[in-house]
């Protein structure tokens, strides 16, 4: 096989043709003029206010490049581009040679006629975005509503980019332009493999038939020589293959007793090797096997959900999963691989990929599959309702259908659903909720083509209708519903209800729900400049807001848990502590539940610009307090305990497959720390299950503590540790308590306190990198070692350098 890529350095001209200097593809028009210092970051300050005008603009980027002769000897020339957003003109030796207008599908050029031996000018046209969906919806037939309080930008809805990129409750309007993914010319020399898809069949007796759906593509009737490896196995073929409707393969290999590939905690990710080779084209894909099944049994609630991998029902844990960054050119493998390895390292099984963003490159798949996470792939819908035109629903199909073989063949992929909070939206709008009729069946129409798309091209995968969902056919209030399907809970953030809140459901799988904090200091202070502005109430704090009302929930939350803190880094510390407060009090919950609730996947993983959002690891890569917590509550072995009724009840949570022998330890404390009483439970908590544990008798009071302890194998692993205040936090005269720091090398730092100190946490601010734990209890005599974990090429910190925050310091 012969190929160029046509990666590196372009130029950039503005739409009168004058040079603006080099943008690099992949990349994007934004992050070329940041690099040439033609704009500044729109990261800093209020600075993204200001350059709406590249978004609304004409670009051109142009790059020369040479072509042997030999390499066009009686060779089929394609040029390949993927990842362009969105509308481009293309022009190969001023020759126009295509007119794309999608960001989700590759565009496969012939160009054979337009190439030249020696010197070839490429040259691509892209024109504003924003403009075309407008006119676009002037064309429909009836209006159709998008999502007013996110984008910014009118009918993002009618055209194929990520929603997102018009603005969103967590991020910029900024409406990228470019081409994200390496471009490359292929010369092939009779014909060219489309798709690839690797099925299985798994039989009793462990033997597994992979079987590898092939798809050519020729220039004149003819037949191809086919061949599949995989796991040191070969089968061969001849291929007919017509210059009109292509060919087609099917080839299967039998596997005795492959490793099995299982999500993360329950098991290894083995990948195999498949490869599919034809004369001068080769397709590799990274294979695990494994089988899957989404359970949507009926039982006397309503109908689980769940997922059952290797015949093992998993209760998903995980994050939704936004794109990496709101500037494509800044989405690199290594970004993509730390946030991943982040959810890992924080027990999580499952990422949601939300259908307001794009289509993840291979990296981030790539990762998944290595890494053992599931991933719930929404279609990219999402807020808004979508034309059912014959022209549009042709153009989404051939989006879904490509989108689908090049993923279907990875474990990871766990689910199709066909959209973000569409089916919703039929009661947002007003136009669609006095015209209900109508819409509904201009969504059934827009649906029912992603169901068929996915039923056609992947069959042995579930097709979820829409996130959140009560199920198929069924268009209920999933947000409130929870006796079936997915549910996403908001009613704790956008109703502002304490967090208490949280137990008034029993979710089946909950794939939303989220609470905000303000992102490191580390992180304000790339973007928000002197201190002058560390004020919740800023002109650029607010700025870096995108719910409205978002702040003004901190700060009543804050109120409502807390004393007001004493300056702006303590806000900051305490707006990330009750946000790790209301999503554990939450997962907790519902992990003590199992198996009736079965998945808690919170809103959100990351975020796309430094802001104030849900997400637990910021901007910055620094992990909120959240994502801590969240290493806990996810952890394989856990505890949940709730306060009602004037009695304390403990639960035990087992995800492992095999039973847990565990003595649960529970200890008050008054607020000196000294011991007031302590009971324990000795019992074996059986596999994939949570059971009760321990009650007490605990009423209201404001002057003790409990700290409940899982003892496991003998050990009591801070890690399995919880603390239980009896009450608000804000109504206990927490101890003046010094915690001191103690550096004991390769960064790992004694933490010890003099009295209780509650929710410690290290920060080593401007190092990149988290330490193993955060925000814990330190009892006097009960001292804690916790290790720093820089990123690649960084430092470990010093003693010195360390700031350590814990509550009661928050108002003294």
């Amino acid at each position: 096989m012969s190929k160029l890529s046509l990666a590196g350095p372009w130029q950039l001209s503005d739409a009168k043709g004058d040079a603006m200097g080099p943008c690099p593809i992949p990349g994007d028009v934004h992050s070329a003029l940041l690099a040439q210092g033609r704009i500044g970051s729109p990261y800093t300050g209020t600075n993204e206010a200001d350059m709406q005008w590249v978004g609304e603009a004409v670009w051109e980027i142009a790059r020369d490049f040479n072509v042997a002769a030999s390499q066009l000897s009686d060779r089929w020339a394609v040029l390949e581009l993927e990842f362009v957003d969105t509308f481009a003109d293309v022009f190969l030796n001023g020759q126009p040679v295509a007119k794309l207008g999608s960001s989700f599908i590759r565009h496969r050029i012939d160009v054979t006629e337009a190439l030249k031996p020696g010197a070839n000018e490429l040259r691509i046209r892209f024109s504003p975005a924003g403009a075309e969906a407008i006119e676009r919806a002037k064309k429909q037939p009836f209006p159709i509503p998008w999502s007013v309080s996110n984008n910014k930008v009118p009918d993002l809805n009618m055209i194929r980019k990520a929603q997102c990129h018009g603005g969103w409750d967590w991020g910029p309007c900024l409406m990228v332009t470019g081409i994200y993914a390496e471009p490359i010319l292929h010369f092939y020399e009779t014909a060219r493999i489309e798709a690839v898809q690797i099925r299985q069949r798994h039989h009793g007796d462990g033997t597994v038939t992979a079987i590898a759906e092939i798809e050519l593509l020729a220039q004149a009737d003819i037949t191809v020589p086919v061949i599949f490896d995989l796991a040191g196995k070969t089968v061969h073929a001849e291929v007919k293959v017509s210059d009109e409707r292509g060919g087609k393969a099917s080839l299967a290999l039998d596997i005795e007793s492959p490793d099995l590939w299982w999500p993360a905690g329950h098991g290894a990710q083995p990948l195999y090797e498949a490869v599919v080779t034809i004369p001068g084209d080769t397709v590799r894909r990274h294979i695990g096997f494994r089988t899957l099944e989404v359970v949507t049994d009926k039982d006397e609630v309503g109908a689980s959900m769940f997922f059952r991998v290797n015949g093992v029902d998993i209760f998903a844990k995980g994050a939704n999963w936004i794109p990496a960054d709101s500037l494509p050119a800044a989405i690199t493998p290594d970004r993509i691989e730390a946030l991943l390895s982040a959810a890992v390292e924080a027990n999580m099984n499952m990422v949601r990929l939300w259908g307001g963003g794009f289509y993840e490159f291979d990296a981030f798949y790539d990762a998944c599959d290595r890494l053992g996470l599931l991933i719930w792939q929404d279609m990219m819908f999402s807020c808004s309702q979508y034309p059912s035109t014959p022209d549009f629903l042709n153009e989404i199909d051939a989006e879904l259908r490509y989108q689908i073989k090049r993923l279907s063949s990875r474990p990871s992929i766990a689910i199709w659903c066909g959209d973000n909070e569409v089916i919703g939206s039929l009661n947002w709008f007003e136009i669609s909720r006095n015209n209900r009729d109508r819409y509904l069946v201009n969504y059934d129409r827009f649906n029912r083509v992603i169901d068929k798309a996915v039923q056609d091209t992947d069959a042995d995968r579930r097709f979820w209708p829409s996130s959140p969902c009560n199920g198929d056919m069924d268009y209920g209030d999933a947000w409130h519903d929870d006796r079936s399907g997915d549910l996403h809970f908001w009613d704790v953030w956008h109703s502002n209800k304490n967090f208490d809140h949280y137990y008034t459901v029993q979710p089946r799988f909950c794939s939303e729900f989220g609470f905000q904090s303000f992102p490191s200091m580390t992180g304000i202070r790339a973007f928000a400049g002197g201190r002058e502005n560390w004020n919740a109430t800023s002109p650029v704090m607010e700025f870096h807001q995108r719910d409205g009302a978002g702040n003004s929930r901190i700060i009543d939350t804050m109120a409502r848990y807390f004393r007001v803190p004493s300056g702006f880094e303590s806000f900051v510390y305490l707006s990330q502590l009750q946000q790790a407060m209301a999503i554990e009090t939450a997962v907790r919950y519902w992990r003590s539940l199992k198996p009736h609730s079965m998945g808690a996947l919170y809103w959100q993983l990351n975020d796309v610009w430094p802001a104030v959002s849900w997400s637990s690891i910021d901007h910055s890569l620094a992990w909120k307090t959240l994502h801590y917590h969240a290493k806990r509550f996810f952890a394989p072995v856990a505890l949940a305990a709730r306060m009602l009724d004037g009695k304390l009840t403990v639960r035990a949570i087992n995800d492992l497959h095999e039973p847990v022998a565990m003595e649960t330890r529970l200890r008050s404390f008054d607020l000196e720390g000294t011991l007031i009483a302590e009971r324990h439970a000795k019992g074996s908590i059986p596999p994939d299950r949570a059971v009760e544990v321990m009650a007490i008798p605990a009423p209201i009071v404001q002057d003790r503590f409990y700290v409940i302890d899982a003892i496991v194998d003998g050990v009591a692993s801070p890690e399995r540790q919880i603390v239980v205040f009896p009450d608000v936090p804000k109504r206990f005269e927490l101890p003046e308590t010094t915690v001191s720091v103690q550096d004991v090398g390769a960064g790992r730092f004694l933490l010890s306190a003099d009295a209780p100190a509650f929710h410690v946490r290290a920060e080593a601010e401007g190092i990149p990198g988290h330490f193993d734990d955060a925000s814990f209890l330190l009892l006097p005599g009960e001292p804690r070692i916790v290790t720093f974990k820089p990123e690649a090429g960084h430092a470990l910190p010093k003693a010195a350098e360390l700031t350590v925050h814990h509550l009661g310091a928050t108002y003294r």
